[in-house]
């Protein structure tokens, strides 16, 4: 037990050491192969008391990951183990009683890394969980304490047929499932936690009950990864080599003189001065059709010869009849029918601009004469 006590402090320890990882590619993780040393202890699932079974474990495994999600290893694992009798299945026995005996067991094991099948695409390396499945034998010796009880016992029973069953064939077939995690504080170094079911053959404790015995055993450990895939040298291209060809003689031809062109005296252009546009139209009471025709064909002739220009129409209506709701919806049919008569003229709308007042604006002092729309060029 002092053994095992030893083997977890130094796990401990390892455990505490904290390293720094940087995230990186799979790829410069695998392939690789690895050792791992392991220690820990197992118990056997029997009638007997199961804590009373408890034995300490070492385990020594070498192996390879063919890629980030398969891998392969050779496990041994062994050390002393534990069978007992219960005295009320076996005469002859006054107490309930243990023995001890030593063992090893060898598998070939299936390696799976959960962590890249789930997301293949991960950055870091850092966690690592395996499921294991693997199949091999047991090997047992040293049954000295076993062969002491059996003396006194009452052979015979449905329990238990006496060491000679064995004779001197003290191995049998293991089969076993297993989870790992590990964790990477580099990329040769992994810290591991192992928890696995062990499925034996009920002649690997000498007792043949016709009943398999199952042991589950924990185990941490290092593991130590080496023969990492070399990334390939990137390949340096020299520059390319430039020969310098000699520069070719130019012969200078002199021009012959070109004859004295006297320089025409332009004629200065005529500032043409822009013409205003303001006209207005004027509308007895409840009217709101545009007229005279010739308004509306100044207004367009303007328009004609000064293409890059806009104009603004304003519709209003006098304060002095109507009320102020019904005056905003004479002022702004003036103002649109006004622009729908000169968009009809060929004038593009995007060249008006069309507001009305109501009679909140009055633009003339004489009341009438505020029935209007003013169309101004800009």
């Amino acid at each position: 037990m002092k053994r095992f006590n030893y083997i977890l402090a130094m796990v401990a320890l390892l455990f505490g050491v904290s390293t720094a990882v940087q995230a990186q590619d799979a790829d410069e993780y695998y392939p690789h192969n690895f050792i791992s040393v392991q220690g820990g202890g197992q118990v056997t699932l029997t009638h007997y008391d199961i804590m009373d079974l408890f034995t300490p474990q070492v385990a020594v495994s070498f192996g390879r990951f063919f890629n980030p999600k398969v891998g392969a290893r050779l496990h041994v694992q062994g050390f002393d183990t534990k069978g007992g009798f219960q005295k009320d299945r076996f005469p002859g026995l006054t107490d309930d009683v243990d023995y001890t005996f030593k063992a090893v067991t060898g598998d070939i094991d299936l390696l799976m890394n959960m962590s890249n099948i789930i997301n293949p695409n991960r950055a870091s390396q850092k966690f690592n969980w395996l499921l294991i499945a693997g199949f091999g034998v047991n090997y047992g010796w040293d049954f000295d304490e076993f062969k002491g009880i059996v003396k006194g016992m009452t052979a015979g029973n449905n329990f238990y047929h006496g060491p000679e069953l064995c004779g001197t064939k003290h191995s049998s077939y293991n089969g076993r499932f297993g989870t790992q995690f590990e964790f990477c504080p580099s990329r040769s170094l992994g810290i591991n936690l192992e928890l696995d079911a062990n499925y034996k053959n009920d002649v690997y404790n000498l007792k043949a009950n016709y009943d398999p015995d199952w042991q589950i055993s924990a185990l941490v450990g290092l593991t130590f990864k080496f023969g990492f895939k070399k990334k390939a040298a990137p390949v340096v291209v020299p520059p390319p080599v430039v020969v310098e060809e000699p520069e070719p003689v130019v012969i200078e031809e002199k021009p012959e003189p070109m004859p004295k062109v006297e320089p025409q005296k332009k004629e200065p252009v005529p500032l043409v001065k822009e013409e205003p546009l303001r006209e207005t139209f004027f509308y007895i009471i409840r009217e709101s059709d545009p007229s005279p025709d010739v308004t509306l064909k100044k207004i367009v002739d303007w328009c004609n010869k000064y293409p890059g220009k806009t104009i603004s129409i304003k519709g209003y209506a006098d304060r002095g009849t109507g009320n102020p709701r019904i005056n905003v919806g004479y002022a702004k049919a003036r103002a649109e029918k006004v622009a729908k008569a000169l968009e009809e003229r060929g004038i593009s709308r995007s060249r008006m601009t069309v507001e009305s007042f109501g009679d909140t604006v009055q633009p003339f002092p004489e009341n009438d004469r505020n029935r209007c729309v003013i169309v101004v060029g800009e």
